[in-house]
């Protein structure tokens, strides 16, 4: 269920390269995608008032479908119409990709919030594939990637009179039709597993494996079986009970740091990604393209290795982050 959360922008990021070259808007393409992703966040915030409104009635389940069969649907018109451009405001603009990436980035900035509410509906453990399938996300756009090959460089040859050079731009294995509609085709696979989650025993099923565990465990312990129900709470352990409260000072000092390295990757660095890089030639360009998704994968998995960590290395690990953001805007000026 999850690989359907951020692969389709994670992809299309990652396939700016070859996007860039056909677009009229030519280097200005990252700038204007995340304007559009920056205003996306409206629909994690609606999502939130609707909740508060309805209350014990609101229900994540169907907005859940929307956004899988709306990204699915999405893909699909992406697919075909990336290319075609409509005459605005004085010039040729690519309406029908800037419409699919802002309806794609409302989808995925609200897919966190209501994929991880329902998770609250089963045991602590299961969240687990909820990372992992998430971490999937920016890996399998990285193998497709790799798949697809360089594309869009260019090479300058005399034209036909010999007066002059026009650049003739390399093509890749396939096309970026065939590239969205694979992304398609993995969306199409969340969707059949999140109906199969819904409607098949596969939950009765797990539920029964665990019921032998606990039964042995209630032969050693004299625990009740009972207790851990696949849809029961999650019940705080005597380790977590021990670890020190945050303090609202602390809180407020993480939520500042938050906001300062979501302003520089989400805000900055993806506007700025083709005057730092394109100067470098178009591999350079792709290679950053490639490395990107398969970073907020690493990063995820990491995270299932080392739950938590202090709080000097969110610091320094921060520092360390803002000082290459603020390399990459020297190299783009």
């Amino acid at each position: 269920m999850n690989l359907s959360a951020w692969i389709d922008l994670e992809g299309l990021i990652g396939e700016i390269p070859l996007i860039v070259v056909q677009a009229p808007e030519g280097w200005a393409l990252p700038s204007a995608a995340s304007l559009c992703l920056s205003m996306a966040n409206i629909a994690p915030a609606i999502i939130v008032l609707l909740r508060w409104r309805q209350g014990s009635r609101f229900s994540e389940i169907p907005y859940i479908y929307l956004i899988i069969v709306v990204g699915l649907l999405s893909c699909c018109v992406l697919a075909f119409t990336w290319q075609r451009t409509i005459f605005l405001f004085g010039s040729e603009r690519s309406v029908w990709f800037f419409c699919c990436f802002f309806t794609l980035s409302m989808l995925d900035c609200s897919s966190s919030l209501v994929f991880f509410d329902y998770m609250k509906r089963f045991r602590d453990h299961y969240l687990t594939a909820v990372f992992l399938g998430e971490g999937l996300t920016g890996i399998i756009p990285t193998f497709l990637l790799l798949a697809q090959g360089v594309g869009g460089e260019a090479t300058c040859v005399l034209t036909t009179n010999g007066t002059s050079l026009e650049p003739i731009y390399s093509e890749p294995r396939f096309s970026v039709k065939i590239y969205i509609l694979l992304l398609g085709c993995v969306i199409a696979a969340s969707l059949i597993a999140f109906i199969l989650l819904r409607w098949t025993n596969i939950i009765a099923l797990a539920d029964a494996v665990q019921s032998v565990i606990y039964q042995a465990e209630e032969l050693t312990t004299g625990t009740d079986p009972n207790e851990n129900s696949l849809m029961t709470s999650v019940i705080e352990s005597p380790e977590s009970k021990s670890r020190p409260q945050m303090t609202r000072r602390v809180f407020i000092f993480l939520l500042l740091i938050n906001i300062i390295n979501s302003t520089m990757l989400f805000g900055c660095l993806p506007s700025l990604s083709t005057y730092a890089l394109l100067p470098y030639g178009q591999k350079a360009f792709y290679y950053s393209s490639l490395f990107t998704p398969a970073a907020y994968s690493v990063a995820l998995l990491i995270n299932l290795r080392w739950e938590t960590i202090t709080l000097r290395a969110t610091v320094i690990g921060s520092a360390i982050g803002l000082m290459l953001c603020i390399f990459i805007i020297i190299i783009a000026t």
